[in-house]
């Protein structure tokens, strides 16, 4: 009987989330919310499960431990985040996201750099490399650049009081647009091609369930 739920219901949100295809609509909503809450859920209880219990069971057994005095910091700066959420001690959360976005602005800068342009650089300086042609290396490395230089927001208002960037980086800012544009698109058309494959496996499976709840 719990299969059966399960399975009928399954098949009535794969057909609410799939009914996008006709337009924006009441029944896609509905499971965008369902899906939103579920996950939402699933996150709330396995944080609590795997981070906040386990930390305040290890400062309950030994709070004068070094684990423990450790945990002091992240709990202090959490609960400065918590407190943004009433509006008379929203400052006191400032700080904490202050160094929230830093830290995470800095994780993103070196991830950019150690995981895309420095590997790129140590493969177009590697000799022994036949994947990629000189030129292609330097085609590849000057696209990298223009596409990072595209989410550099430094610049100043010109006479009309209108933000421009200035002058050097708005030609390597458009090919960096442009890079991002084709990428966007062969995303997009990965996602839909995938998303109709996904469409027909669930067809096929339900359909293949059907038939054995029947025979």
């Amino acid at each position: 009987m719990n299969d059966t739920l399960g399975l009928v219901i399954g098949f009535i949100l794969t057909l609410l989330i799939y009914s996008y295809v006709i337009g924006d609509n009441p029944a896609y909503r509905l499971a965008v919310h369902i899906l939103v809450g579920v996950s939402a859920a699933y996150a709330a209880v396995l944080v609590l499960r795997q981070a906040i219990l386990p930390i305040f069971a290890q400062l309950a057994a030994n709070p004068l431990s070094i684990n423990s005095l450790l945990w002091l910091a992240p709990i202090l700066l959490a609960m400065l985040l918590i407190l943004q959420r009433l509006p008379r001690f929203a400052w006191l959360g400032d700080n904490a996201t202050a160094l929230l976005v830093g830290v995470g602005a800095a994780i993103a800068l070196v991830g950019a750099i150690t995981g895309t342009l420095l590997p790129q650089i140590l493969v177009f300086g590697d000799a022994g490399n036949t994947s990629l042609s000189p030129i292609q290396g330097i085609v590849t490395a000057v696209l990298t650049v223009c596409t990072l230089l595209t989410f550099h927001f430094t610049g100043k208002k010109n006479e009309q009081g209108e933000w421009v960037r200035p002058f050097w980086q708005r030609g390597f800012v458009q090919i960096g647009q442009a890079v991002l544009m084709i990428t966007f698109g062969a995303l997009f058309a990965g996602l839909l091609s995938t998303s109709l494959v996904l469409l027909t496996e669930r067809v096929g499976y339900y359909f293949a369930q059907f038939m054995l709840m029947l025979q």
